[in-house]
């Protein structure tokens, strides 16, 4: 059974005020965790929070709306390099048949 301390291999340090320590340490406690372990643990939670925040594209009401409404259009939007090249691939399936 794999715990938190396999394959620990870095270091963390830190300096705290007193008054903090004592409030992790007590919250470990209550987690029936080591004070490294729960640290670790809340550290992970908080940096994995804060990359998916980062990755999320929030939009407001009025963009979204015009997002939903470009999404729901069924005209197709075709620049003309696009079309050309379309009309090329017709033509070499067309050759080759």
């Amino acid at each position: 059974m794999a715990t938190m301390h396999d394959k620990r291999q870095a270091r963390l340090e830190t300096r705290l005020r007193l008054e903090d320590k004592r409030l992790i340490e007590a919250a470990a406690a209550a987690e029936g965790l080591s004070l490294s372990d729960f640290v670790l643990m809340a550290a992970k939670h908080h940096a994995q929070d804060v990359l998916v925040r980062q990755q999320r594209i929030q939009l407001s009401d009025d963009v979204s709306r015009h997002f939903v409404a470009l999404l729901s259009d069924e005209t197709p939007l075709q620049s003309n390099g696009l079309r050309e090249a379309m009309l090329r691939r017709e033509a070499l399936i067309e050759s080759e048949n």
